[in-house]
């Protein structure tokens, strides 16, 4: 009822922005914005584009009466102090936020303040003397940076902008691991970060972590004005995202050429259902490549590509807020808001939320997806900290299942790629996914730490699909008659899930001689229950309910119900385990992480309609050893080794079910140049094994746990801010991810499906330094990749494509605007989809979006 309700009023709203936009145009042809747009366009102006140019024209006037918080009077009563802890008051005080870096004042003691005064006044007065002046980056924000005398004598590094940060209260890391105030001053402006707390479950330097780690923080997300969470992680190298256009049914990033598997503040998301696109409650991305059994081993168990870790926005100490939204090409329309209002010093609530409603420049899809996070915390703002969050999330789209190779990117006949398969009476696909979880963070002991988690979730999804089938079967990228014809199939996918799972840890800290070590041992339980059905028409003949030509598609067979729609398959999916894990510095210049963890797998798997029954029941040892060397100040050197284990249900086995094991090797190089220039440079191999293949002398076509696969490959990411105010990131993989035995059907040495050779991404943005272009940024990029096949039998492959993006923002005082333009030289392509195995989907084409907030 509540899908029903939002999607519904999403559409009247954006019916009537849809007629505020026709009146819009009339106004914008006599602006000397028509240029940009017959630029843009090719002289083939459209609505969209012609609001996002009014919207461009108008956006620059909105920020006239804003005020300038520098200039009002405030009574201020700050006692001397160091000037780190006055600074932290006035802040306060003044409603500013303040970015500085609290080691370089600790030992500076600031004058007493009294009276009433204006912001810049005060300031003036407190960095009297200190070596230190101030700036105003906006009507609100203010930064500090060495005086000329100071920076001269002391001859350091260029200055680098630190971001916006609050300064008062505070925030609770993923693993609850809390981040005080003078941390989130340290935050800088680029697009580095320091520490991350996923992939160990502790606030640990990322120079110290012995494995490829990699944090997308939201500053880079809002410079690129990212649309989705997927069109984010190519700012990671070897990432490959999931097409948004496929149904929120399954996880399908790879990592490094493997499955990954995607979390929201550490928890497992199994089939990741739901809106598992939107961005507006994640505060960073974290994205650790590689097995990660030791910490990860929750539902089916540890994924052996990676983990690509989503950590929330948190209730913080100071009041705030902002509500805009978001319009672009192809009818997009997206509300969004973000409110955080503390009730008291004790008590912090906060609340995101987000509706997109969205036609394609494929026929008749329409998608429509929302979601809200209410959150609330308890502190102390000593010892204890206990958050609780809730996710409400909904999707709908008629489900797209891509275009045959043959028509699109093979054969001697071309398929429109903006063609839709399937009938006018096609119902759409939903995916629902809610969920409750809690954590809390205790301080148990100077040296101890204690953070347990707890969450419900429950999740469904419905698929409807009138899928072709070719010669090769669902897969479909050949015809079944011979030139240009498919048969049709009418199917349904009905899947219903609720989870329990339970995560702790204890952290330990103490020096023992030389070393410094930091102790953590954990346990966490995670179940599963799953039900649902597959059913499928084939037709009275079993030769399919019709016949499509798409050399002159004709969709005159209706849609209908498949089969009963009663449940039979049932998969009941435990996982445990226990762990520790140590880490340890020798002489400051010798960081080694160990760990073991017990983990058990336990999976039921029923089919009630075909009668088989299959457990998995594999308890086993998993361990993870790494060291990092400083070669110096800014380089280290890394290597490491684990091991993961994950079940494989949805598998009729010939003898005992097994799990798949994976082993994961890595070294390379991590460096820090001057706080400027940074990155890593990796070599690994992931081995892949007992991977479930068909028994070809079974004569029930079971499985065995017998295949072998192998990715090897070299990355690369830097990211480097040469001067203030720009940012530069760039990614380079090379991917080799190859069966190594023919069991699964396949000749030795055949690539994994979908999976390019070679990958990289290019991002430059420029935040203006200038007085008269305050406020102003802009942005450039691009991204290119080479071909994959489409299916794990090599016979099709896609080519390379590139596709360059562009942004530019003003922000002043409370108001901000930003457009973006995606696939910015409309460039034509396709990509592999993966839908059966097989098949592909068409570039988005040229599309451009404009976003306007108001922030308080």
């Amino acid at each position: 009822m509540l899908r029903n309700i939002i999607f519904r009023t999403g559409r009247i709203l954006k019916a009537r922005i849809n007629d505020f936009r026709y009146q819009l145009v009339v106004g914008a042809w006599r602006r000397p914005a028509i240029y940009l747009c017959y630029a843009l366009n090719g002289n083939r102006a459209s609505v969209d584009t012609w609001v996002l140019i009014w919207l461009a024209a108008a956006g620059g006037q909105l920020h006239s009466s804003q005020t300038v918080a520098a200039e009002v009077v405030r009574h201020f009563n700050i006692p001397a102090q160091s000037l780190n802890n006055a600074l932290i008051q006035f802040a306060a005080q003044a409603e500013l936020e303040l970015i500085f870096s609290a080691d370089m004042l600790r030992e500076i003691v600031s004058p007493d303040l009294q009276g009433d005064m204006s912001a810049e006044q005060a300031l003036t007065r407190l960095l009297h003397d200190s070596g230190f002046a101030h700036r105003f980056i906006d009507t609100d924000t203010v930064t500090l940076e060495r005086s000329l005398e100071q920076a001269a004598s002391t001859n350091t590094p260029p200055q680098v902008t630190l971001d916006a940060m609050t300064v008062v209260g505070s925030k609770t890391g993923e693993a609850g691991t809390e981040i005080d105030g003078e941390s989130m001053l340290a935050d800088a402006r680029t697009y580095a970060v320091s520490h991350i707390v996923s992939a160990t479950r502790t606030d640990t330097p990322i120079k110290q972590i012995p494995q490829s780690v990699h944090a997308l923080k939201h500053t880079l997300l809002d410079d690129q004005q990212t649309i989705n969470v997927s069109e984010s992680l190519i700012n990671v190298s070897g990432v490959v995202p999931r097409n948004v256009l496929y149904s929120p049914v399954i996880e399908g990033t790879l990592i490094r050429g493997f499955r990954s598997e995607q979390l929201i503040d550490g928890f497992t998301q199994y089939y990741n259902p739901g809106d598992r696109e939107s961005t507006v409650n994640i505060d960073r991305i974290e994205v650790l490549k590689g097995s990660n059994a030791l910490l990860y081993s929750g539902g089916s168990g540890s994924p052996v590509g990676g983990v690509v870790n989503l950590l929330s926005k948190l209730p913080q100490a100071k009041y705030f807020g902002e509500a805009g939204f978001r319009i672009g090409s192809d009818s997009f329309y997206q509300p969004f808001f973000d409110i955080n209002q503390p009730l008291n010093d004790h008590v912090l609530t906060r609340i995101t939320g987000e509706y997109t409603n969205a036609r394609h420049n494929i026929d008749m899809i329409e998608t429509q997806r929302f979601n809200i996070n209410p959150a609330l915390t308890l502190t102390d703002n000593d010892k204890t900290r206990l958050t609780l969050q809730a996710k409400l999330s909904r999707w709908q789209q008629p489900e797209y299942q891509g275009l045959p190779a043959t028509g699109s990117i093979a054969g001697n006949f071309a398929t429109r790629p903006d063609l839709f398969l399937g009938p006018a009476n096609l119902p759409d696909s939903h995916s629902d996914a809610d969920a409750v979880w809690a954590s809390l963070d205790r301080q148990i002991h100077r040296s101890w730490r204690l953070n347990l988690k707890a969450r419900y979730a429950r999740a469904k999804f419905d698929e409807k699909i009138q899928t072709l089938f070719g010669s090769d079967g669902l897969s479909a990228d050949r015809p079944l008659l011979p030139a240009s014809s498919w048969a049709l199939v009418n199917a349904e996918l009905f899947q219903q899930q609720h989870e329990r799972s339970v995560l702790g840890n204890l952290q330990g800290k103490f020096k023992l001689g030389p070393s410094e070590n930091t102790l953590l041992l954990g346990a966490d339980y995670s179940r599963l229950h799953d039900a649902g059905f597959i059913e499928g028409d084939f037709g009275p003949l079993g030769l399919g309910v019709g016949t499509l030509n798409l050399q002159a598609p004709v969709f005159d067979t209706l849609y209908g119900v498949p089969g009963s729609g009663l449940e039979n398959q049932f998969i009941e999916n435990i996982t445990y385990g226990a762990y520790l894990q140590w880490q340890s510095t020798l002489y400051r210049h010798l960081h080694v992480l160990s760990g073991l963890r017990l983990g058990k797998v336990d999976i039921d798997f029923n089919n009630a309609q075909t009668g088989v029954q299959a457990k998995t029941d594999t308890l086993k040892w998993l361990p993870r050893l790494g060291g990092v060397i400083d070669l110096n100040d800014e380089v280290s050197w890394f290597v490491s080794y684990s091991a993961g284990m994950r079940g494989q249900p949805f598998v009729n086995f010939v003898d005992t079910p097994a799990p798949e094991l994976s082993n994961h090797l890595e070294t390379g190089l991590k460096f820090n140049v001057a706080n400027q220039f940074s990155g890593q440079l990796a070599l690994y191999q992931i081995e892949r094994s007992q991977v479930a293949v068909t028994d070809n002398s079974d004569f029930q076509r079971r499985s065995v746990a017998a295949g072998q696969q192998r990715s090897r490959g070299v990355e690369l990411d830097l990211l480097w801010q040469p001067f203030e105010g720009l940012n530069l990131l760039a990614n380079y993989a090379h991917t080799e991810a190859r069966f190594m035995d023919d069991k699964a059907g396949v000749a030795v040495g055949s690539r994994l499906a979908q999976v390019p050779e070679d990958a990289g991404r290019l991002w430059a943005h420029y935040r203006f330094q200038q007085d008269a272009l305050q406020g102003f940024s802009v942005g450039v990029g691009v991204y290119a990749r080479s071909g994959a096949y489409l299916s794990n039998n090599n016979r099709f492959k896609t080519a390379g494509y590139h596709s360059f993006d562009a942004a530019l923002a003003y922000e002043m005082g409370r108001f901000k605007w930003a457009a973006t333009v995606k696939n910015l030289s409309d460039e034509d392509y396709f990509q592999p989809y993966g839908y059966f195995e097989g098949r592909v989907a068409p570039a988005p084409g040229r599309a451009g979006f404009v976003s306007v907030s108001i922030k308080y």
